[in-house]
């Protein structure tokens, strides 16, 4: 199993290109970021900025050993983007989004509003490992650093899945999907909630 670690900020450039290459092709992202944009740049240069965001902040960004995967998780209570977060990525997600920037938002204000409010809970906000690691237990290692937690706490956690077919791999590690939904008419998401294992 690999060992998982809190990031440190001399991980965070590799963070962003893990996430970046976990993200290639992903149908929501691709439905969001500009084809003009240069994928590998600046998403890379998107997720790093997240991630550096969260580290500073509330969050928690967890990697392996070898950072080949990240994920970025939001205590109880702190889910919610704060507006020193939104500055931090002003820039990368013009870059990024460019043309499609006001989609992005909208997308992003109606995955919030769906958002549960109550229980408290811990919220995945990003999962990904680099493709070329994929299948190594990776992605279930950085999930159950989280869960186990929530199990020993009595928390239930909350994720967006942007594939259908992560939804199985989610589910084995105690989610549920509660809704689907597709904002502005893009690819769907699946909303999906763990209750803790006793």
């Amino acid at each position: 199993m690999p060992v998982i670690r809190p990031a440190t900020a001399a991980d965070l450039p590799a963070v962003g290109r893990a996430l970046a290459a976990a993200f290639d092709g992903d149908p929501v992202w691709s439905h969001l970021a500009s084809p003009k944009a240069d994928w590998s740049t600046r998403a890379a240069a998107w997720f790093e900025a997240e991630a550096r965001s969260q580290h500073r902040g509330h969050g928690e960004v967890l990697v392996d050993h070898q950072v080949r995967g990240a994920a970025i998780w939001a205590p109880p209570g702190h889910w919610r983007g704060t507006v020193s977060e939104g500055l931090a990525l002003a820039i990368p997600s013009v870059r990024l989004f460019r043309g499609r920037l006001r989609r992005a938002i909208a997308d992003l204000a109606a995955m919030e509003r769906k958002h549960p409010k109550d229980p408290p809970h811990w919220y995945l906000a990003i999962l990904g490992t680099d493709p070329e690691h994929q299948g190594s237990g990776v992605g279930s290692a950085l999930i159950r650093a989280v869960t186990d937690r929530c199990d020993e706490q009595g928390l239930g956690a909350y994720l967006e899945s942007s594939k259908e077919q992560n939804v199985p791999f989610y589910a084995r590690h105690g989610f549920e999907v509660r809704e689907e939904i597709a904002p502005g008419g893009g690819p769907p998401i699946w909303l999906m909630w763990r209750d803790p294992r006793g």
